[in-house]
């Protein structure tokens, strides 16, 4: 018989490993990043932030369609993420498809709008409408 092991990681300690995966991504070790946030995925695989997470590696690497497939896997756990939509939008922002970086901005805005996601895509907005792209 094989044992299962519960782990139930307190607020804390949840805290304590998105952080050290954030570090992790910052300072350019995306594989211990990864490793961290595939860590938390299978601790919250119904959860939408591991996906998102990961889909900001992946960004961060230029990597956009592996970065865009994280954050849709987000959006199928939680339809009704802001915080995987902002970041949606942010990819189709650097592909130069405003009007698709627009949609979902104003998505996020719509779902979070007092909250730190809709704030974030609202300085997408912002930057959307600045840039111009050039051929």
């Amino acid at each position: 018989m094989t044992a299962k092991w519960t782990i139930s990681p307190s607020h804390e300690e949840l805290a304590f490993l998105v952080e050290a995966g954030l570090i992790y991504r910052d300072a350019g070790n995306f594989q211990a990043a990864r490793d961290v946030f595939m860590g938390v995925k299978h601790l919250y695989p119904t959860h939408d932030f591991p996906e998102v997470f990961l889909g900001t590696i992946e960004f961060q690497q230029k990597n956009f369609d592996a970065a865009e497939a994280h954050y849709r896997t987000a959006l199928e756990l939680n339809p009704r993420s802001a915080f995987a939509y902002a970041y949606l939008g942010e990819v189709f922002l650097f592909r130069k498809d405003k009007e698709t970086a627009r949609t979902h901005l104003k998505t996020a805005v719509t779902l979070d709008p007092l909250g730190s996601f809709g704030k974030l895509a609202r300085r997408l907005l912002e930057l959307t409408d600045r840039v111009s792209f050039r051929d």
